[in-house]
């Protein structure tokens, strides 16, 4: 049992180790494939309740509306997926600087609020600002990262398997 634990685990630091490699050296790219991929999924969701429509004995409009649903959703992500990986970082920018402009208004004519939460909310009105100005270079740097603690939990992993 231990044998086929040591093998999974060394599998899945293996495993970690490429998919951060892709994640660090193809940042953006990956991403966009990945909405693509899950647009060709939806589609093939669409296919599948088609089918099912179609053969079942009673034809239910609920799953003619859901593979319309599915083949329009699937059609927009694989057509739309530059501009939804562009728009997501501005959006969420835009949020955090509503999120910090409002946390300020209620904390700025308060004297028992401590100056802290007032910078905090500064803070995150900044960090919006940056987002919706620089949100490829953002969202690379977070892939980036993540690429970066994929690579090292694969590593640690390995040389944890090695050990035991």
């Amino acid at each position: 049992m231990l044998e086929r634990y040591l093998r999974n685990k060394m599998i899945l630091s293996v495993a970690g180790i490429v998919i951060g490699l892709i994640l660090m050296i193809w940042r953006g790219l990956f991403i966009e494939q990945m909405i693509r991929v899950a647009g060709y999924i939806l589609l093939a969701a669409a296919a599948a309740y088609l089918v099912v429509y179609f053969r079942h004995h009673r034809q239910d409009e609920t799953l003619l509306g859901c593979s319309v649903f599915a083949a329009g959703s699937g059609l927009l992500l694989i057509l739309l997926s530059r501009m939804l990986l562009n728009a997501f970082p501005v959006i969420a920018g835009v949020i955090m600087m509503m999120s910090g402009a409002g946390s300020l208004m209620e904390t700025f004519g308060d004297r028992n609020t401590p100056v802290y939460v007032k910078l905090l909310s500064v803070l995150v009105i900044g960090l919006g600002i940056l987002i919706v100005i620089q949100p490829g270079r953002i969202a690379d740097m977070i892939v980036f990262c993540v690429g970066a603690g994929l690579v090292v939990n694969g590593i640690s992993g390995l040389i944890m398997t090695r050990r035991i």
